[in-house]
C-alpha cells in the first residue's frame, strides 16, 4: 500500500471546502476514514481540538478522535496505541514542535504510528510544528540575528517518518529562507523544503512530493554546493556557502525527492479559486 505524508505550512484555512482538507481525508478512506488529531503542540490544545473536530467532522469521516498527550507517560497508554493502530489519518497540529518531539518521540505511541504508517495503514499529516517534527531531523528554535552565522540555528531529532528531508513552515510569511540555507549547510545531504502558509506538500512512498493548497513550496537542494567554509566558522560568523540551488513550486508541481528534479511541472498558471485575496492578515499563529 503506498504511504502518504502531508506537511502543510501552517495557518491553513479550516474549511470543509478546502481542496487540501478534502484530498487528505479522501486518502484516508472518505466516509470511512478513522481520522486522530493531536493538539500537542498547542498553547491552547482544547480550541485546535475543537477546531479540527469540527473541520473534519464537516467532511464526514467514520470518526474524528482527539488525542491529549500531556505527559510522555500519556503517550505509553496502551488504549492510544490501540487507537493509533486503527487510525487512517493521523493529524498533528502546530504550536511548538519540541513538545511534540519531547513528550512522544521513542514512546510506545511513536513506535505504534511509525509502524501504522509504515505499512500504508494511514496517512500522515501536519500543520507548522505538526508538520516540521515529522522527518528524521527538525529546526525547532532559532536566533534571528544570527542567521547565516554558524550557530545561528538548533535542530534536533523529529519523529523519523522521512529521511534525508527537512520541512521548514510559514516560510515565506515569515522569511525563513537563510534559517533553512543554514540547515542544509551542516550536511548537504539533507533537502530542504520551505512550506507557505496554506498550503502543503502530498509526499508518496517518501519519492515524489506534489504541491497542494493555495502557495508555493521552495526548495534548498545543497548537492551542487561548492564551497562550505561552516565547518571552518567560528560560532557567530558568516561562512561562505555556493551553489546553492533553489526551486519554487507552485500547486500541481510534482518533485521527485531522491533525483531532486521536477517530473510534472503542472499548471502554467493556479486556478483563480486558489489565488489568495488582497484583505485582513490572519491571525499569526506559533511554529
Amino acid at each position: 500500500m503506498p504511504r502518504y505524508l502531508i506537511p502543510i505550512g501552517g495557518n491553513e484555512k479550516k474549511s470543509p471546502n478546502s481542496t487540501m482538507f478534502q484530498e487528505m481525508v479522501a486518502l484516508a478512506g472518505g466516509s470511512k476514514a478513522r481520522i486522530v488529531v493531536v493538539p500537542t503542540a498547542s498553547e491552547t490544545p482544547g480550541e485546535r481540538a475543537r477546531d479540527y473536530q469540527a473541520l473534519f467532522s464537516a467532511l464526514n469521516p467514520e470518526s474524528v478522535q482527539i488525542l491529549h498527550i500531556g505527559e510522555r507517560s500519556d503517550a505509553g497508554s496502551v488504549e492510544l496505541c490501540r487507537i493509533v493502530g486503527e487510525t487512517t489519518l493521523f493529524m498533528f497540529a502546530g504550536g511548538d514542535q519540541l513538545r511534540l518531539s519531547s513528550l512522544i518521540g521513542g514512546t510506545p505511541l511513536h513506535r505504534a504510528l511509525l509502524e501504522r504508517y509504515q505499512t500504508g495503514g494511514c496517512v500522515v499529516a501536519g500543520t507548522s510544528a505538526g508538520a516540521a517534527v515529522i522527518p528524521e531531523l527538525m529546526i525547532f528554535q532559532n536566533n534571528r540575528f544570527r542567521l547565516f552565522r554558524k550557530g545561528g540555528i538548533e535542530m534536533t531529532k523529529g519523529l523519523g517518518l522521512i529521511q534525508d528531508t527537512i520541512f521548514d513552515t510559514h516560510f515565506v510569511q515569515r522569511s525563513r529562507i537563510s534559517r533553512l540555507v543554514n540547515a542544509i549547510a551542516t550536511n548537504p545531504a539533507l533537502l530542504g523544503l520551505g512550506i507557505e502558509e496554506d498550503t502543503g506538500l502530498l509526499i508518496e512512498n517518501e519519492t515524489t512530493a506534489r504541491v497542494i493548497g493555495a502557495g508555493t513550496v521552495i526548495v534548498v537542494d545543497g548537492s551542487a554546493i561548492q564551497i562550505n567554509h561552516i565547518g571552518y566558522t567560528e560560532n557567530r560568523h558568516p561562512f561562505a556557502l555556493t551553489n546553492v540551488v533553489y526551486s519554487l513550486l507552485t500547486p500541481g508541481v510534482v518533485y521527485d525527492l531522491k533525483r531532486r528534479t521536477v517530473i510534472d511541472a503542472g499548471p502554467i498558471a493556479p486556478p483563480k479559486s486558489i489565488v489568495p485575496k488582497r484583505g485582513r492578515r490572519r491571525k499569526k499563529t506559533s511554529d
